[in-house]
């Protein structure tokens, strides 16, 4: 999809589209000179996320909040930003909240040639998260009222200093339609060492499912953070 293309669909400029595209918020699958293609997907994810007011948390915030409604401890940001984000979480619905959170990774979609590529999660290359949660981590599916997803979708976040050798390992190739999805974290690597990341990270990713029954699933579960957290 081109630039213009996206700017008509999500009702914003054209640099504004650049603007996303750079934070790693919309796919960038190809670029000549400056002109940018992105994945069509990725635009369609962002025009069904409802849009709020306010400049979306950078990393470290965003994983706090996330941390915070799932009762993980919070060791990285200010005590004052702390507090400011306890009061912010207090008032805020679900949809707000994957809004702010949109900048905590860069997301590559992929497609790979491997025989399984759910040793990707099996293995330990990536942190499993959305549909790669459901399948692989325990209690995430029926805490969700979902099942694994059929087919060997991945999902998962990725340490960028890993990111090259996991493409290599698996001879993963940019793919706007892929079924890897790999989110790119560059820090707060304790989050990252294990299988289980905090339930309200797996709620986020799939509010960004094109598929209705996974979104939704993803907002009822972070609402109900949000009002155990009040």
């Amino acid at each position: 999809m081109s630039v213009s293309a996206a700017a008509a669909e999500l009702g914003v400029t054209g640099r504004q589209v650049t603007r996303l595209a750079r934070a790693g918020e919309l796919v960038v699958t190809r670029e000549v000179g400056k002109a940018l293609l992105l994945d069509a997907g990725s635009v369609h994810r962002v025009a069904q996320t409802d849009r709020h007011r306010g400049r979306p948390w950078n990393g470290d915030v965003a994983w706090a909040a996330l941390a915070m409604l799932s009762g993980v401890g919070v060791d990285w940001i200010s005590p004052s930003q702390a507090s400011r984000l306890r009061h912010r979480l207090r008032r805020a619905s679900a949809t707000e909240v994957a809004f702010l959170a949109r900048r905590r990774a860069r997301v590559h979609r992929m497609r790979g040639w491997g025989d399984d590529l759910n040793t990707l999660v099996t293995g330990g290359y990536v942190a499993a998260t959305g549909v790669s949660a459901l399948t692989h981590v325990p209690g995430v599916a029926g805490r969700f009222g979902l099942s694994g997803r059929a087919g060997g979708a991945v999902d998962g976040y990725v340490v960028g200093d890993d990111l090259d050798g996991v493409i290599d390992t698996f001879g993963l190739v940019a793919d706007g339609q892929g079924d890897v999805t790999l989110r790119v974290v560059t820090g707060l690597d304790r989050f990252f060492t294990t299988t289980t990341l905090p339930v309200a990270a797996a709620a986020v990713d799939l509010m960004e499912s094109l598929d209705t029954r996974e979104r939704s699933a993803g907002a009822w579960v972070l609402g109900e953070l949000l009002d155990d957290f009040r």
